[in-house]
């Protein structure tokens, strides 16, 4: 299926391209070519390109293995805390509530907090299976394994200190992992936002956990080659984990251990009815603080792992990688596209907003709801009712979203590739 999408979106590709020439010379008469020319291939072609590889990736369902392992083995769950006094509690309780048959050990690694985390969870009683970790504030990658030396069992499950665990989200994934080939070693928990009732911001990335995270985590599930298992819930070989040395020191500990992995030849997917609920940002600041370092994330992987030139690496993998080298150019033609469609149209001139434009954002909006049909039938599944999620913030996340961001994204990539000083 990877051939045939791939050929069916380069197929896309080329027919755009050709309809496309006659637009970039009438825009090139206002900007000239160079800017015509880069505003056409990262505003419509190349995510016109992404939009339908992913289309087509999402067309095909993977058969599951049906010879299920009954079995449920014993993992440590690893918990990274600082300052979360707030939300750590639910956590716990969450991870307690699991209905699962093996043994769940827990390691709470205290960064250094300063809000009482640490005196609170003294406080609780927390049982023989609870182990707490007290270490000097040196950052997540560092918290994540000094808790990693302790873990004993064959596998180990990372989640987040303000993330809430549906009651089956151990025993889902773990079952989608021991049920995986022999070249599986993580497994990526299902993410959505717990505190999306809150105000816009909130909503808007409701809509963006879903349809940006959720649904990219599931065709490249199709792949074997799920990107990021994020550290906020997700599942691992903890023999390979320690083969390769556990998380790296950077700011995107969990891509660049992601990326390593599949450097190595190995194997990642994504367990959709594994879901998890966590808290994201409530404010413009902070929403864009997390994507400048999640952009810089990106940017270290490329840096920290060989992906062009690993002979372990799939095609696939390497093709998804490779993706991502496009996202930069496409926030900045963003940034330089929309304000001058704007101005454009103030003085009644539609030349930017053409008909490939209007055909990549009917593209994108098919996709939401493919995407958001799947979501719904997992949910079905799980017995959870859909909720009714704000209309207009699906708009302005289909319209305007990425471009609030982008200037934010920009500065984490040039803050990366000038090696700027990192904080945590």
């Amino acid at each position: 299926m990877f051939l045939i999408s791939t050929i069916l979106s380069l197929l896309y590709l080329l027919c755009t391209i050709f309809i496309s020439i006659n637009w970039i010379y009438d825009i090139a008469c206002y900007f000239g070519i160079f800017l015509a020319i880069y505003l056409v291939v990262f505003i419509a072609l190349i995510p016109g390109f992404i939009f339908f590889f992913m289309l087509t990736s999402l067309l095909w369902n993977k058969k599951e293995n049906k010879k299920c392992k009954t079995k449920e083995e014993d993992v440590t769950i690893l918990m990274p805390v600082y300052n979360s006094k707030k939300t750590i509690i639910k956590t716990i309780k969450s991870i307690k509530n699991q209905k699962y048959c093996g043994k769940i050990y827990l390691n709470i690694i205290d960064d250094g907090s300063t809000d009482e985390s640490l005196e609170l969870l003294e406080s609780m009683n927390l049982g023989n299976e609870v182990t707490i970790l007290k270490l000097n504030h040196k950052g997540k990658a560092y918290a994540l394994n000094e808790g990693l030396k302790y873990v004993k069992t064959n596998y180990t499950i990372t989640v987040d200190s303000d993330t809430v665990l549906h009651p089956l989200a151990v025993r889902n994934i773990m079952n989608k992992l021991l049920n995986s080939n022999n070249k599986t070693v993580a497994t990526a928990g299902c993410l959505f936002v717990k505190n999306s009732k809150n105000n816009f911001i909130t909503k808007l990335q409701e809509w963006d956990y879903t349809l940006g995270i959720f649904g990219v985590k599931l065709y490249q599930s199709n792949y074997n080659s799920t990107l990021v298992a994020q550290g906020a819930f997700s599942a691992y070989k903890t023999e390979i984990l320690n083969e390769i040395g556990g998380w790296q020191n950077c700011v995107g500990e969990d891509i660049v251990l992601t990326w390593e992995l599949l450097s190595k030849g190995y194997e990642t997917n994504f367990a959709q009815n594994s879901i998890a609920f966590t808290e994201v940002p409530e404010n413009y600041k902070d929403l864009a603080r997390q994507r400048k370092r999640w952009a810089r994330g990106m940017i270290e992987a490329f840096k920290r792992v060989k992906t062009i030139t690993s002979k372990k690496l799939n095609l696939k993998s390497k093709f998804l990688m490779c993706l991502n080298i496009f996202f930069p150019f496409i926030d900045l033609a963003l940034l330089i596209f929309i304000p001058l469609g704007l101005i454009l149209l103030i003085f009644g001139n539609q030349l930017l907003i053409g008909w490939l434009t209007l055909f990549v954002i009917f593209l994108g909006i098919l996709l939401c709801l493919i995407i958001d049909i799947k979501r719904k039938a997992m949910l079905k599944e799980l017995g959870y009712k859909s909720e009714r999620r704000s209309l207009l913030a699906f708009i302005f996340y289909i319209l305007l979203y990425a471009f609030i961001l982008a200037p934010h994204c920009l500065i984490g990539y040039i803050s990366e590739l000038i090696n700027y000083k990192k904080e945590w």
